[in-house]
């Protein structure tokens, strides 16, 4: 034995590793309403009833979003030269366990400008002008090119999570009556 030598008891060490976790995919299948009404603010709500809206995969919209052309297509109203700004879109997802979540990433394809609400409260406005939103709010600038296609990525609270059924909503906005497409598709990663 050397003497200044310890003896230390064994010690075992557990590391878990929380895998990342898709919580709503790209190309999901999204509720949307695209009659130009204006849905006010009841609709970003968890307790909504969406069963008459339409349902479908994104990407949603109109045109050819840069190339890429939309599995869902959008209405855009009855006239070509004067078409509804706002679209409206909703998905349920189920989030057993929230505690489990540390961070939350989400990604948004949009043409123009976007509001994104998770269980009825904004997380996420993207070129759209602050304050009071309507369905005749036009976007701050037209997003063409392969900017209507890019993935635009964020870090979003996950406090705001709840245990069960949890409500993605989002708008999407045009900067003008006679754009010639709209796109839309959305991923939540935990």
């Amino acid at each position: 034995d050397d003497a200044g030598a310890t003896n230390l008891d064994a010690v075992t060490i557990s590391v878990v590793t929380l895998a990342p976790a898709t919580l709503s995919p790209a190309g999901a299948v999204w509720k949307y309403l695209d009659n130009g009404t204006d849905q006010g603010t009841a609709w970003r709500s968890n307790s909504f009833n969406d069963t008459t809206w339409k349902s479908g995969p994104a990407m949603l919209g109109y045109g050819d979003a840069n190339g890429v052309y939309p599995r869902t297509t959008n209405s855009y109203g009855p006239d070509p030269n004067n078409k509804y700004i706002t679209t409206y879109y909703r998905r349920a997802i189920l989030v057993p366990n929230p505690a489990e979540v540390t961070a939350l990433t989400a990604r948004l394809q949009r043409d123009d400008g976007a509001v994104v609400y998770l269980n009825g409260a904004e997380v996420w406005r993207n070129n759209l002008p602050a304050g009071t939103i309507t369905n005749l709010t036009r976007a701050n600038a037209t997003v063409s090119g392969t900017n209507e296609t890019n993935w635009i990525i964020t870090p979003l609270s996950p406090g705001l999570l709840l245990s069960g059924t949890n409500v993605i909503a989002v708008e999407i906005h045009q900067d003008s009556t006679n754009s010639s497409d709209i796109a839309f598709d959305f991923e939540l990663a935990a």
